[in-house]
């Protein structure tokens, strides 16, 4: 028997997990939603799939949600995440699972997600976050590697992303990214979390080929909040650190207070800079946008990479496992998902094999969820599932002989 599932958002994630949805034969019903219908009425058209259905909603208005979401099995989240909680209570107002990709900016939210644990706990259901690529696979891959130790020592999270383009091109929420550049990074240490300034602990880290070595700086992430409470074994340190060519521009706007939410008066009338920056930006590419600059030679191509690096002792060795997730590169993507980033194809299809696995009843735990505390069964099928999609993970060991 199949399952239900309501999409809140069509932007890229919600493009790419409808997408892999509309695919899957045990999924009976795709309702597709957005605030624009228009951008749903041209998903549907590219789909052409009988199971899905476009709606208008605001994410905001949890009558709306509630009532869109009566007599599906799972809501996804795929708006940006200030919307977390009024889907969050929506789904639980109707008696659903629940998925989210991230619950930051503002990250705020994971405190308030988890005061409603108890509740989806009471009613018998999963709320599941960290549930796309970073947080997500990176959550999955640091459990995988602590289960394999007696203790865990440190964990590093290290990203580069890379987009080779003849013009501005926003592959991202422009929101999402602004919010994360422009807060206060988090690194946990010795059983405290301590902020750091931004673009702070530079590195120069040694990526796989063809990325190799980079510049990374701190970045707030879910990972650093939710790995140190949920991992356990003695977990004494966890940071991430992101690179890109994008950054030294990104740092200058920051730095002039030109990526703040906090309004300034401007010839009499009161804007936060953020929205000035924003609605000077162009928004995230469409699919059609996306195939027609790649066509042009617009838009050339992309890589990213992810590396989780887990140190500890068993038996007491010295062991760090590193897991390398090399993204399939922008022109490669278009052979399995036209018209979708490489970013958004690893993230999105990372999403739907999380709430394809919790609509299958694959996922038991009940309450709020990370997705580093699903069991080794799980993780096993969803590195397995994440490969058939053309995502694949090296692992190293290294054992320290002194």
């Amino acid at each position: 028997m199949g399952f239900k599932v309501l999409i809140i958002g069509c932007g890229a994630q919600g493009k790419v997990i409808s997408t892999y949805m509309a695919r899957a034969p045990d999924v009976d019903e795709i309702r597709l939603s957005d605030i624009d219908l228009e951008v749903c009425k041209r998903h549907a058209d590219r789909l052409k799939s009988e199971k899905v259905s476009i709606h208008r909603v605001d994410a905001s208005k949890i009558d709306e949600v509630t009532s869109l979401a009566e007599g599906v099995d799972v809501v996804v989240n795929a708006v940006v995440p200030r919307f977390n909680l009024s889907i969050m209570d929506a789904a639980l107002k109707n008696g659903v699972h629940y998925v989210e990709l991230a619950f930051g900016p503002p990250y705020e939210n994971f405190e308030k997600e988890l005061e409603r644990s108890e509740k989806f706990k009471d009613r018998g259901l999963t709320a599941l976050t960290g549930a796309g690529s970073a947080p997500g696979i990176t959550n999955v891959l640091a459990a995988h590697a602590a289960e394999r130790l007696d203790s865990v020592d440190a964990i590093h999270i290290r990203i580069f992303d890379s987009v080779e383009s003849k013009e501005i091109v926003s592959t991202w929420s422009p929101e999402t990214m602004f919010g994360d550049m422009a807060a206060e990074p988090v690194v946990y240490q010795n059983g405290e979390y301590k902020k750091v300034p931004p673009f702070s602990g530079e590195e120069v880290y040694s990526f796989p080929d063809p990325i190799g070595r980079q510049s990374v700086f701190w970045h707030i992430h879910e990972e650093v909040l939710t790995l140190p409470r949920f991992i356990g074994k003695g977990l004494r340190y966890v940071d991430l650190k992101l690179g890109s060519p994008d950054i030294p521009t990104i740092k200058s706007l920051v730095k002039l207070g030109l990526c703040s939410n906090e309004p300034r008066e401007v010839k009499g009338v009161k804007v936060a800079p953020q929205d000035i920056i924003l609605r000077l930006l162009p928004p995230s590419l469409s699919p059609e946008e996306i195939e027609e600059k790649i066509k042009a030679g617009v838009l050339i191509d992309a890589h990213q990479c992810y590396v989780i690096e887990v140190e500890g002792e068993r038996a007491c060795e010295k062991l760090t496992y590193t897991f390398s997730v090399n993204f399939p590169t922008l022109r490669e993507v278009q052979k399995m998902l036209p018209g979708a980033t490489h970013e958004s194809y690893v993230t999105g299809v990372s999403a739907a094999i999380f709430t394809k696995m919790l609509g299958e009843g694959k996922i038991k735990t009940k309450g709020l969820v990370s997705s580093e505390c699903l069991g080794r069964e799980f993780r096993e099928a969803f590195l397995a599932a994440l490969a058939k999609e053309g995502i694949r993970i090296r692992e190293k060991i290294e054992r320290w002989l002194n």
